[in-house]
């Protein structure tokens, strides 16, 4: 099986985990409730999750890739998030997985995907599905994409889990969640 089906192949199952219950206790978690990340964006440049312009922030982080329907169905949501949350702290940071083994041509596709779909969000290139491991060490139990990570305005993760973009619940929850994070006063980072 190549690797685009293997991973369509896991995508898939996401979707079926995230309508039977029983797989909730699958969820992915963070080592440590720390999110570490040393990543280019779509124009080379390294953002490390310990940048200035995160301190004091909710962060969510989305980690998806465009091979993803269930990531797909959930870029309105996450745009609009944005859009209206992004002035009271909100930063939302999509790590993109994608099949493409070279750099340049991997970013050159993600921004036009990105200009297509009016992303409003910083995106990050992670590389091919297969580094997610040493792109991500301290994060566990991913079963597929999308996979949605909270960090608090301290950069304490609060929580992950598999991303449910293709339900209003899913919306609406997600909506209460970052109003509530971005009620909690900010600490020290």
């Amino acid at each position: 099986m190549g690797r685009k089906s293997r991973w369509a192949s896991i995508g898939a199952a996401l979707v079926l985990a995230t309508i039977a219950p029983a797989e909730a206790a699958k969820q992915p978690w963070v080592e440590d409730a720390k999110l570490e990340f040393r990543l280019p964006d779509l124009d080379g440049k390294l953002v490390d999750s310990s940048d200035a312009r995160f301190a004091g922030k909710v962060v969510l982080v989305d980690l998806w890739a465009t091979w993803c329907s269930p990531c797909i169905s959930e870029i309105p949501t996450l745009v609009e998030l944005q859009s209206r949350f992004g002035d009271r702290g909100l930063i939302i940071v999509a790590i993109a997985f994608e099949e493409e083994e070279r750099p340049e041509l991997r970013r050159e596709y993600l921004q036009g995907f990105i200009a297509e779909r009016g992303i409003n969000y910083l995106v990050l290139d992670g590389g091919p599905p297969e580094n997610f491991e040493s792109v991500l060490p301290s994060v566990r139990n991913v079963r597929g994409f999308p996979v949605e990570i909270f960090v608090d305005r301290t950069g304490r993760v609060t929580e992950a889990r598999n991303g449910y973009g293709f339900k209003k619940s899913w919306a609406r929850k997600l909506d209460r969640q970052i109003e509530a994070l971005l009620g909690a006063p900010a600490a020290g980072r």
